[in-house]
């Protein structure tokens, strides 16, 4: 009887609106902009709490028998750690020691995560053909770096150009110069 409360009570939560998104692109981000984060400071922006939770109640009402109703945001790592120069893709000290730490929190949670997409992103100076190629590049730096250091496979590479500016209201700013991680799992 109890278990059967239980799953009740599990359904009406998410019934009532508990849905943790309306838009199945929607994407949690977070952004890390100090010098040195920890393994597990990264581990926490890439894997977040709250979404895990999400995910957890999910299995508990399949495990049940019933469909999980709510859509679940993915998560992404944003930072100002990883940036580039004007027409680059070079990554630099800094870069190389925030992706050791990346791989490190990807390492860690080696069960957990299925994939991993990796998107460069450029400022909006240039072509939208040019950033777009750039932007991959990117991407495959970031890549190439974390698949020599770690041997991490699985992973994807994304060109969004100009898309996603992080600073708006300075279009050309080094910020938008950047690589974001968005894990699948």
């Amino acid at each position: 009887m109890s278990k059967h409360l239980l799953v009740a009570a599990m359904v009406a939560s998410f019934a009532c609106g508990t849905a943790f998104a309306a838009d199945k692109d929607l994407r949690q981000t977070v952004s890390i902009d100090k010098a040195n984060p920890s393994v597990e400071e990264v581990d926490a922006a890439l894997f977040p709490k709250k979404i895990a939770e999400l995910k957890a109640e999910c299995a508990q009402l399949e495990k049940a028998g019933m469909r999980c109703q709510s859509v679940i945001p993915k998560s992404s790592l944003d930072t100002i750690q990883i940036t580039f120069a004007r027409g680059s893709a070079l990554l630099n000290e800094e870069a190389k020691e925030f992706l050791r730490t990346v791989g490190a929190a990807l390492k860690l949670k080696s069960g957990v995560w299925n994939s991993l997409a990796i998107e460069g992103h450029t400022d909006a100076t240039g072509t939208d053909a040019v950033n777009r190629r750039l932007s991959k590049s990117r991407a495959d730096s970031a890549k190439e770096f974390l698949q020599a250091e770690f041997g991490l496979s699985n992973i994807e590479t994304l060109g969004r150009s100009s898309d996603n500016l992080r600073d708006a209201d300075n279009p050309t700013s080094g910020l938008n110069r950047r690589v974001e991680f968005v894990p699948n799992w």
